[in-house]
């Protein structure tokens, strides 16, 4: 007797929620890039900064693996499905976590957020157009490049009409710029991956797990190799009494992978970026205002314009 199929459950009526886990995970980006550049700043270092980050998300996650009870399911899923590439995703994220822990304390997190949008849509728009990540193609439809238009043109107004209240040259928020930009375009590629592997393994934990251990053995590496040419001479780590705070980068880093590989299927790579920035514009001039860097009011019409962009990519979803 034939096996009946089973259609997956429709994920329109999903759409909201995911739209406000994104927007909440957003938020977590802006935070998380604070705190890493606090930690860089207080005598990390942006490479060793970002290795904390991901160690912490990596410990974060398994923790809750096995608070939750789900262990061993989550052992025989990687054992019974696991494949390489779902490991090599994490790669994915390394560069805009360099990127970030950087160029937060040159220019700010504000203008830091609007920069790495620019290569997140573009990388987004793409894998979306192959059906990369989510249940099904989302064509390039006009609504969706006018919002990948208006997303990039709130990039160029940020970028070069200043630097949020920063000392920083222009070319340096240049260079900072574009820097965020390719890390943008790979975390993209991290967010369709998370999203494909929370298909294949019904559980975004799971891509954030995987994620996670890719990411961590990757920076590693490369941590292992620059301390081999003394290139760690120089760091020093804060109390972690005293500045515990500065650690928690790790912590909101797994809140944000988990959070974004279950909102990447109801969304797609292009809509779920835009409305993570959308949250992550908000609370970084929030934290700019509210630690005296100030923000330029080209900032401002930056974020409107992808709180816009984002309106415009969502749309309406078919069923």
């Amino acid at each position: 007797m034939p096996t009946p199929s089973v259609t997956p459950p429709p994920v329109v009526v999903r759409v909201l929620p995911a739209v406000l886990v994104a927007a909440v995970c957003g938020g977590l980006v802006a935070a998380q890039g604070q705190l890493n550049g606090q930690l860089s700043t207080a005598g990390a270092g942006a490479l060793t900064a970002s290795w904390l980050s991901y160690v912490g998300t990596l410990v974060t996650v398994v923790v809750v693996v096995v608070a939750g009870g789900s262990a061993p399911r989550t052992v025989r899923t990687l054992r019974r499905d696991g494949r390489w590439w779902w490991y090599a995703v994490g790669l994915c994220g390394i560069p805009i976590v360099l990127a970030m822990t950087a160029g937060i304390p040159v220019v700010g997190v504000a203008i830091a957020s609007v920069a790495s949008v620019a290569g997140q849509t573009v990388s987004g728009l793409a894998l979306d157009a192959r059906g990369v990540g989510v249940p099904a193609r989302l064509p390039l439809s006009g609504r969706r490049a006018l919002a990948g238009v208006v997303a990039i043109g709130g990039l160029a107004t940020a970028v070069l009409a200043g630097s949020g209240g920063r000392s920083a040259d222009p070319g340096t928020v240049i260079v900072m710029g574009l820097l965020l930009f390719a890390g943008g375009v790979t975390l993209a590629g991290q967010q369709a991956g998370n999203g494909r592997v929370t298909q294949l393994a019904g559980d975004p934990v799971v891509a954030g797990l995987t994620t996670a251990i890719g990411g961590t053995a990757a920076i590693s590496a490369l941590l292992g190799a620059v301390a081999l040419t003394g290139g760690l001479a120089d760091v020093v780590l804060p109390s972690a009494v005293e500045h515990w705070y500065l650690y928690l980068g790790g912590p909101l880093g797994a809140a944000i992978t988990v959070g974004a590989a279950w909102a990447v299927r109801h969304l797609g790579t292009f809509a779920l970026t835009l409305a993570i920035v959308g949250g992550q514009m908000v609370t970084a001039v929030g934290i700019d205002v509210a630690t005296g860097v100030g923000v330029h009011p080209a900032t401002l019409v930056a974020a409107a314009m992808i709180a816009l962009a984002t309106v415009a990519a969502v749309g309406r979803r078919r069923r």
